[in-house]
């Protein structure tokens, strides 16, 4: 059997932890290690798990993932030891240390170092980290020599901290035994108060067992004589669904703030009504269908949503909504990576959610931060992309320069690639030239070396081997996320908007450069960057993030043909709004190797505030097949400062 060392330990751990790819920089950074300690730690790793029949995947370009399932991953984790041999990264050890901090009256750097297993000058170091997130928080961090740290500010606020220290998936199990530690004694009256509330409303919860954590840890609070007052914090309102929930939960807590605290965070959490219905009892009093309709209705004026096919999902996003807006309202936030991800792979959804939900913040009296509008544009794209499906499915003609009978052939191999396109041919080179005249084509897949102006080819090989096969996968995904894009653009133009905007109204001409050569994606990005950061507009941090968004979630930030629209996200290093273009000489593969794009140009969003962004007016001018042709002949600076829509 392969001994792992503890650095091994936890990098497994990290992975069992994670269901996306993971590159090697990403786990170098979290374990402040080379990325070739990292490769050679892989290395044992994958010698450990092949006495389980159990493999790491790799992809270029995205990194590496442990396929396994579920209940092989929680076997693996259980079979690394506990929480204490495991090596923690920086951002684990500060996140141990607020835990602490926020369940301990006092706590020292030995406490936290014991439970890191490193020494107290490792955590003194990254203590001012610790500082920073209490100060973000409206707590304040007070060190007494000799006795150790403690946090003074108001109850509510250190009760928002537990909450969204415990909604990280990837921190909850580190984390967990902390808080189990003085919530212990109330672990069954939470039980209890959960039970009850299910039963008395008819709903269901996503995750009881650390719903009941969290709520025994506000009734250890309560216990101990840190009680939240009435009015100080808390929301005062109390609708006709809340009201029922209180009934429920006044006999656990001493005060009405309690109770309503504790309901709100019952509402943030639920998952459904758990008798017939779908949905839970809304009036016309409901907010949260109030918001939902008019994001759809919103969305509908981009391409027709079809509701009745779409019930459940519909309604899966209003329960999303009203667990929201009473997350919002208490300061209850969530955590983790995902928005970040949806940020970068569908930035034209986030963008029109972001442009929507800023009305709606005005109208409603309610805040949503980046994490629950990248949730809610995660719905409204999933409602827009099956609602567009036919609209753009992809025209694509087989062009074969074989007989029929081999084309057939060859036409039957690809079928189950093409099953979602509408396919025309095969045709021979000369037959297709004609028929392309005629018909709007999106993807040409050809043996033959056949060319035609605007429209993509893709060469495979007679016998269509694998790799033809996988480049072919690729080509189509890459096509049917660019008509997507496309198509949401031209609708969004269409029910916008009508004024004429120039790339000299949206970009400072000193953030512009033309001609530059360069082979490399990152380096474009880069490059594209230098104004942004010469101008103290954005710091190396965001170019830094840029480079790792497409390093990990793959080039869709590719919205237009040839263009690629980088950004990061908005505590990542960015002053205010800003745009800077890059126009190459020559087109480069954007994106990890496999799942590239031809692209010609960058364009660095720095966007901070995102209802103010300028993506959907620079793409719309970049779109067109005029600016598209001026990519390849300008020289000069002011040729793309004179693209219009």
């Amino acid at each position: 059997m392969v001994q792992l060392t503890e650095r091994q330990h936890a990098c497994l751990r990290y992975l069992c932890q994670r269901t996306e790819f993971v590159t090697v920089e990403t786990l170098a950074c979290n374990f402040e290690v080379s990325p070739r300690t990292i490769r050679a730690d892989l290395g044992a790793i994958e010698a450990y798990l092949s006495a389980s029949d159990v493999a790491l995947s790799r992809s270029a370009g995205r990194g590496i993932r442990l396929d396994a399932a579920p209940t092989v991953r929680a076997s693996i984790v259980a079979s690394l030891g506990k929480a204490d041999s495991r090596v923690l990264s920086s951002a684990e050890r500060n996140a141990v240390a607020e835990m602490m901090l926020v369940c301990y009256p006092v706590v020292t750097f030995l406490a936290i170092a014991d439970y890191c297993g490193v020494s107290k000058q490792t955590v003194s170091a990254r203590f001012a980290d610790v500082d920073a997130f209490f100060s973000s928080n409206g707590l304040r961090l007070v060190r007494e020599p000799g006795v150790g740290s403690r946090v003074e500010g108001p109850e509510i606020d250190r009760r928002r901290c537990f909450l969204g220290l415990t909604s990280d998936d990837s921190l909850y199990d580190l984390l967990a035994p902390i808080a189990s530690s003085v919530a212990a004694s109330h672990i069954e009256e939470a039980t209890n108060l959960v039970k009850q509330v299910e039963l008395a409303c008819d709903i269901g919860f996503a995750n009881s067992e650390r719903l009941q954590l969290a709520i025994a840890f506000m009734l250890s609070r309560a216990a101990s004589g840190c009680v939240l007052e009435d009015g100080r914090g808390t929301t005062t309102d109390v609708d006709c669904e809340m009201q029922d929930f209180l009934v429920q939960v006044q006999p656990f807590v001493p005060t009405k703030a309690e109770a309503i605290f504790l309901v709100s965070i019952l509402l943030s959490q639920r998952l459904s009504v758990t008798g017939g219905s779908d949905s839970l009892p809304t009036g016309r009093d409901d907010e949260a269908e109030d918001i939902s309709r008019l994001l759809i209705d919103a969305l509908g004026e981009i391409h027709e949503v079809d509701e009745a096919s779409l019930e459940h999902v519909i309604s899966g996003f209003t329960r999303h909504v009203r667990a929201a807006l009473y997350r919002s309202r208490n300061g209850i936030k969530i955590q983790g990576e995902v928005p970040v991800q949806i940020t970068s792979s569908i930035p034209l959804l986030y963008d029109f959610t972001c442009k929507q939900i800023a009305g709606i913040e005005e109208r409603y009296g309610v805040m949503f931060d980046e994490n629950e509008v990248a949730y809610i544009a995660m719905y409204l794209d999933a409602i827009y992309e099956t609602s567009a499906r036919e609209a753009v499915a992809l025209n694509v003609l087989f062009v074969c320069s074989f007989g029929l009978a081999s084309s057939s052939i060859l036409m039957t191999r690809l079928s189950h690639i093409l099953v979602d396109c509408n396919v025309f041919g095969p045709l021979s080179a000369e037959g297709a030239g004609e028929f392309l005249t005629r018909n709007d084509i999106d993807l040409i897949v050809s043996t033959s070396g056949f060319s035609y102006p605007d429209v993509p080819v893709l060469e495979v090989d007679p016998i269509l081997s694998q790799a033809s096969l996988d480049a072919v996968k690729q080509g189509i995904s890459n096509a049917s996320y660019q008509k997507l894009c496309s198509g949401f653009l031209s609708a969004y133009s269409l029910s916008g908007d009508s004024s004429r905007h120039y790339v000299r109204d949206l970009v400072d001409p000193t953030a512009v450069q033309v001609g530059v050569s360069c082979t490399r994606w990152h380096e474009a990005i880069r490059l594209a960057a230098c104004p942004l950061l010469r101008y103290g507009l954005i710091d190396k941090h965001y170019v830094d993030q840029m480079v790792a968004a497409v390093e990990n979630y793959g080039p869709y930030m590719v919205l237009t043909p040839g263009v690629a629209y980088v950004h990061a996200g908005v505590d990542d290093g960015i002053k205010r709004n800003c745009i800077a273009v890059l126009v190459l000489n020559e087109p480069i593969d954007f994106g990890p190797s496999g799942e590239s794009k031809r692209i010609r140009v960058v364009v660095v969003l720095g966007i901070r505030d995102k209802e103010q962004s300028e993506l959907f007016n620079l793409a719309s001018i970049f779109e067109r097949g005029e600016s598209i042709r001026a990519f390849e002949r300008c020289t000069d600076v002011e040729s793309i400062l004179a693209l219009h829509d």
